[in-house]
């Protein structure tokens, strides 16, 4: 199958900033936070940073629907600016790929035995996790270790110098996201919104996440349900979505898991004296 391209790499604007706009706050408990937050994580481990894009993003979106594709496009760059997500200017080459398709195990497997770049740096046994995943979206990261020059003295919680005076420094190390590519089975789209679409990869494009189950008793604090429950789940990302995108890119290269997470379960909370406060 051919797929039309939508391509976009840093609009000079789009047609709405409604990213920008955040859901109301959650009516959970600000403990469940914790849980919550690390569940869209994906339940990483505590001390170890957590990946993001080592340059600016680049992003292709491949859709038959080429109207859906641009929109879906315009929301996800809209998504990655309110994050704080580095841009790159016109004419860059994609770091970023979201593909709708008919067959998308079977066009995986064609990408993958021609060696498609989106799959040089993952092992055999990364490419057949991500193919392993319940929703009917496949995400594939290349991540790589980067030497720090000239980190590891921004002051987080306990003042300067804190990462090397306090742990070994490979610990610190960060972790890139050189590539991503999220494939998406076509028909499992089919009435959803392209917002909660476009919400949905953003936050498995631009982040380490996990499938979160949905729970029956409580609407869906996250957009991560949307294939789990679509008929339940958020009409766009929901606070804590766009708490740990925003805490992701907001600390240091070298914040642990745990840092990123507790900065999260604050902006979560939506307590603007909490914030201040570092709680």
């Amino acid at each position: 199958m051919t797929l039309r391209f939508a391509v976009f790499a840093a609009l000079a604007c789009t047609a709405s900033l409604a990213a920008a706009d955040e859901p109301a706050p959650l009516a959970s408990p600000a403990a469940d936070n914790v849980a919550l937050v690390k569940a869209i994580a994906g339940e990483p481990a505590a001390r170890r940073p957590l990946a993001r894009l080592r340059n600016p993003l680049c992003l292709t979106v491949a859709a038959n629907d080429e109207a859906f594709g641009r929109t879906v496009a315009e929301r996800i760059m809209d998504n990655a600016r309110a994050a704080g997500v580095p841009i790159h200017r016109a004419g860059c080459t994609p770091n970023a790929l979201v593909t709708f398709s008919q067959n998308a195990v079977e066009q995986i497997a064609e990408r993958r035995a021609e060696g498609h770049e989106f799959f040089r740096r993952m092992s055999e046994s990364e490419i057949n996790a991500a193919l392993a995943g319940r929703d009917p979206a496949y995400v594939f990261q290349s991540i790589e270790q980067t030497t720090r020059i000239g980190e590891g003295d921004a002051a987080l919680n306990d003042g300067p110098m804190a990462y090397w005076t306090k742990e070994r420094s490979y610990l610190r190390t960060p972790q890139d996201l050189v590539t991503t590519l999220v494939v998406i089975e076509a028909g499992a789209v089919a009435g959803l919104s392209p917002v909660q679409v476009a919400d949905y990869a953003s936050l498995r494009l631009l982040a380490p996440t996990g499938e979160v189950r949905s729970d029956a008793d409580r609407p869906a604090a996250t957009i991560l349900t949307l294939f789990a429950a679509p008929d339940k789940a958020p009409a766009q990302m929901t606070r804590a979505d766009r708490a740990y995108l925003r805490s992701l890119y907001k600390l240091p290269r070298t914040a642990f898991a745990a840092e990123v997470l507790a900065e999260a379960q604050v902006d979560a909370a939506g307590d603007p004296q909490t914030r201040k406060e570092g709680r």
